[in-house]
């Protein structure tokens, strides 16, 4: 703190091993700075050993405030250095620096050219504090082993009066070698056990060594803990770990899409409905966080992985000496073998050009997409991968045909991707279950999509090029048990009366659906088809009329976790289409509806509607006295 009160210093290192604490160090200086109002402003962004520019500047403009339109990483960085050199004094935090940085083409000024902007970077090397030029190098080492044992203590709640344990536990600390994350990821795992249990760990401590793991030297290897940490979870958890470690480094994990690729692998089906799978990733997701072996992402549903845990995980994955037979690959590269291969992995790799064809006779998942600039899929890429299960792209062109071989396939999860077809082949895809398009280009959907028997999940969430859902085709999934269509351009739904020029899917298809428990719906429309009234759901999310979220609703429910109603502009016959979710709704946004009653009590018992009800928000409304 004494360094940043100092105006001659401009820039500050902290330089210190991984896992020694450094993030957790600039977090609290973030928060103190803030508490002291030291700044006008305070920034903080994670760089990581492969920057992205793009997601820098991004993060940079959501503290300032700042709406990003520019399409070119030029043009967004003289918006984000004009608006950093219009603040006095400005701290902008840097966490995970591994080499020097290009400030210039993110948009931060230099000392000279703005006095008032101070810079503090986290980094395991102090060669790179040098290279950053930083006036003050502070380093962060590692515990001592008094602190060490203190900082155990605290995790296990082991007191000193008891010799016998006391001693083991000081064994145990000298295997973390005096590591905070170290310490807490097994001090966690051994809360509440009996000096027999520490002494076991003690000995599997000592006979572990990851020394193959690149970087790791013998005598320091705190890897050991993280992995012995890893032994001691359940089987689903274990999985669930792995999984994460897929995704890049200081990647923003989605929880929501983790649960995506669970629910396309054989370990998750024991479970009646992907309702329930999904509370079971979340339940192991809550256990990695209290394990210290994930962290709180940014945001609502989201999770991180440090970069020293995801290390272990891609170890263990890339060694297949976990019980799954898992063996992961994160890169290509001209000789390598995929023989016995389970999980590929490239969304952060520099490939600039995917093989017209990969022969991976045993792979189960694999995760394409996620660098700059579209990449054309080759038709025949996939036609060696019979055992796919999990296939994510995002930012690929590709023709449907190209899936066709992708006869096992379970889950697919297609982000911001076009098709050069008519997606007609995806009809082929009979054991397909979930199936996302998340910004995706398509203008239709294909009429061979109802020939799914197997599809329990559909996700056209942002898809805003889509004109038209064929008629009859939502009813013909008879197994769909969740639907997303959150389309806010989507106007033509098929209403009685209503000429339309592209003959489109009716929403009274949905009462056609015996399996369907979960509805994320947007529509624009001012009136329901006649007679229509929405099914008994589970969980639903559906807006109508509303461009955007009402802000009324608390820490942003999602679909998955809401029953949430937002109504507006629709005219009183189609009101009655709510009847059946007035029972269980949380959330309910009214406006402008034409209507003298929400629910006519005077004709029936309506005391069970609103008893769920959380909050209720009416706007230019004209309600008469005796109706609700």
């Amino acid at each position: 703190m004494e360094a940043l009160h100092d105006d001659t210093c401009k820039r500050i290192g902290l330089h210190g091993m991984g896992g020694v604490g450094k993030t957790t160090l600039v977090k609290e200086i973030y928060k103190k700075a803030k508490e002291l109002n030291i700044f006008n402003n305070i920034v903080m962004t994670t760089v990581s050993r492969t920057p992205e520019i793009r997601i820098i500047q991004g993060e940079i403009a959501g503290f300032l405030n700042l709406k990003l339109d520019e399409e070119s990483n030029t043009a967004r960085a003289i918006r984000i250095c004009l608006r950093i050199k219009s603040l006095e004094k400005i701290l902008i935090i840097m966490d995970d620096v591994w080499t020097d940085i290009n400030l210039e083409a993110i948009g931060i000024p230099s000392c000279d050219d703005h006095k008032g902007c101070k810079m503090l970077l986290a980094t395991r090397s102090e060669h790179v504090c040098n290279l950053m030029r930083c006036q003050r190098k502070i380093p962060l080492n590692l515990l001592l082993e008094k602190e060490s044992l203190a900082l155990m203590r605290k995790i296990t709640g082991v007191v000193d009066d008891c010799q016998p344990l006391n001693d083991v536990v000081l064994k145990v600390v000298e295997e973390c070698k005096c590591l905070p994350i170290a310490i807490i990821t097994v001090g966690k795992a051994l809360i509440g056990k009996s000096l027999d249990e520490w002494n076991v760990a003690m000995h599997q401590l000592r006979r572990s060594r990851l020394v193959d793991i690149e970087g790791v030297e013998e005598e320091k290897n705190a890897y050991v803990g993280l992995k012995w940490s890893y032994d001691q979870l359940k089987r689903k958890t274990k999985l669930c770990f792995l999984l994460c470690s897929l995704f890049p480094e200081d990647y923003n994990i989605p929880i929501e899409e983790l649960t995506r690729y669970a629910m396309g692998l054989e370990e998750y089906k024991d479970f009646h409905l992907l309702e329930d799978t999904r509370s079971q990733v979340r339940a192991t997701i809550n256990s990695l966080k209290d394990s210290s072996l994930l962290l709180e992402g940014i945001g609502k549903g989201y999770v991180k992985m440090h970069d020293m845990v995801r290390d272990v995980g891609l170890w263990i994955a890339s060694k297949g000496e976990n019980e799954f037979k898992l063996i992961a690959c994160t890169h290509l590269d001209k000789n390598i073998s995929f023989e016995g291969v389970t999980a590929i992995s490239l969304m952060a790799s520099n490939t600039k050009q995917y093989p017209d064809k990969l022969v991976c006779p045993t792979l189960n998942i694999l995760l394409l997409g996620r660098n700059e600039g579209f990449k054309k899929i080759s038709d025949t890429l996939f036609e060696g991968m019979n055992c796919l299960k999990v296939l994510r792209l995002e930012e690929n062109i590709l023709s449907s045909q190209s899936l066709q071989f992708l006869t096992n396939l379970q889950s697919l999860y297609l982000k911001n991707c076009d098709f050069i077809d008519n997606l007609s082949s995806l009809g082929k895809l009979k054991r397909l279950e979930t199936l996302s398009f998340h910004r995706c280009g398509m203008d239709a959907l294909p009429n061979e999509l109802g020939e799914m028997g197997s599809l329990r999940m559909l996700d056209l969430t942002d898809c805003n090029k889509l004109e038209q859902i064929p008629p009859n085709l939502i009813q013909r999934l008879s197994r769909l048990e969740e639907l997303i269509i959150d389309l806010w351009r989507f106007k033509n739904w098929d209403v009685e009366g209503k000429n339309a020029e592209i003959s489109n899917a009716n929403l009274s298809e949905l009462n056609s659906l015996p399996s369907l428990v979960l509805l994320s719906l947007r529509l624009d429309l001012k009136r329901l088809p006649q007679g229509f009234v929405f099914p008994y759901l589970q969980r639903y999310y559906i807006s109508i009329n509303y461009p955007y979220s009402f802000n009324f609703l608390p820490n942003n429910p999602t679909f998955c976790d809401s029953r949430t109603l937002e109504i507006k502009d629709l005219n009183a016959f189609s009101m009655n289409a709510f009847n059946k979710l007035f029972c269980t709704v949380e959330y309910i946004c009214i406006e402008s509806c034409e209507t003298e009653c929400i629910v006519d009590t005077t004709k029936g018992n309506y005391s069970v509607m609103f008893a769920n009800l959380v909050k209720l928000h009416l706007q230019d409304m004209s309600l008469s006295e005796n109706n609700m």
